[in-house]
């Protein structure tokens, strides 16, 4: 069985992407509209970057139990824990 990690890789990249756009920003104090909304941006931007994070963890998780499932049904022994 050949291991794709192509999912994965896509998304980390989008996830370091965002990291180092994100990375030192400082956004404007106050309470100007504009300072709201490049905060608000911020948040939006932190939460989906979480997503992705998230998205990496399951997609891996995902490439895992193929992997196990192709392992088992080839007559590999389920490893100990």
């Amino acid at each position: 069985m050949k291991i794709d990690l192509d999912k994965v890789l896509e998304t980390v990249s989008e996830l370091r992407d965002g990291l180092e756009e994100l990375n030192e920003a400082e956004p404007a104090e106050g309470p100007r509209r504009k300072a709201k909304q490049e905060r608000a941006e911020i948040t939006r931007t932190l939460l989906y970057l979480a997503h992705l994070g998230d998205r990496a963890r399951v997609e891996i998780m995902d490439v895992y139990h193929g992997y196990r499932q192709q392992d088992m049904r080839s007559g590999g022994e389920r490893a100990s824990e």
